[in-house]
């Protein structure tokens, strides 16, 4: 039996790509608009699992989805990390002297921001739920002065001609993808996990909580800091570390994290992608 997967985004979408690659292309996919769609997709059961990118080597980390993690109690049982190339696409024929709007996803916007301002400076730039949905779009407005921004899967999809491609501010272009689930993934070879660490709120907290890791030569790959909603400069750390839930250097360090007052929630423990 295959296993359904909720992701934001449409058919061809990045997030479609890196779905395939995590769990194989014939795999179910539920295709959300939103990232609290995708995430009520798998509250609700409409899907088995759930994928969403959680950060960009370019844009940063997509804190929807830090704030979603926080408010649901699913669990990061994988990740994926996947190459972004990113094309101008519009219709046959197009010339860029001709283009007046530039749709994509804000994300993938921010990442060609370079080559908006340098090659099409007039083009006003508007924002699409989806890089894959915003070629759909304009296949059906069939306009030379229209073009999105999208992967060349896309393009091909939907008959689409690729006017430029590598567009994207830096080659070293990567999102990194998140698998999530209702439970726990159980495997010997685990070697990453993602927590969220809440302090007390004096002087030196943060770093003593880091010591724990540190003191145990556990290194921290992610260190993401976001605000507590509704308690003004109070904040939570999402921390990721190199190591599996199931370590005893790790249960070590969690224990003194208790002991220090510090509240901890165990997001996952996964084989690092």
């Amino acid at each position: 039996m295959s296993t359904t997967v909720a992701i934001q985004g449409d058919n061809a979408s990045f997030h479609d790509i890196a779905a395939a690659k995590f769990f194989g292309k014939e795999t179910e996919r539920v295709f959300c608009d939103t990232f609290s769609d995708t995430f009520s997709a798998l509250a609700t059961d409409k899907a088995d699992v759930a994928l969403c990118a959680i950060e960009n080597s370019l844009y940063g980390s997509i804190n929807d989805v830090y704030d979603l993690l926080f408010t649901y109690n699913f669990q990061i049982v994988g990740e994926v990390y996947l190459r972004i190339e990113q094309c101008l696409v519009g219709m046959p024929g197009t010339k860029l002297d001709a283009i007046a709007e530039v749709y994509s996803h804000p994300v993938a916007l921010a990442q060609c921001e370079r080559y908006l301002d340098m090659t099409l400076p007039g083009a006003k730039r508007m924002e699409h739920h989806d890089t894959a949905a915003s070629v759909q779009l304009i296949s059906t407005l069939k306009k030379p002065s229209v073009a999105a921004i999208a992967g060349r899967q896309a393009a091909e999809l939907y008959g689409m001609e690729i006017l430029a491609s590598s567009i994207e501010t830096d080659s070293q272009n990567y999102t990194r993808f998140v698998v999530l689930s209702k439970q726990p993934t159980v495997d010997q070879s685990l070697n990453k996990t993602s927590l969220v660490i809440r302090t007390n709120h004096t002087p030196g907290a943060l770093y003593a909580a880091l010591g724990c890791f540190a003191k145990r030569d556990i290194n921290l790959t992610k260190l993401q800091s976001r605000p507590v909603m509704g308690s003004a400069w109070n904040y939570i750390f999402y921390i990721d570390v190199a190591i599996g839930n199931d370590a005893p250097l790790f249960t070590q360090a969690i224990d003194q994290l208790n002991a220090q007052g510090c509240d901890v929630t165990v997001l996952g423990s996964y084989i690092s992608g």
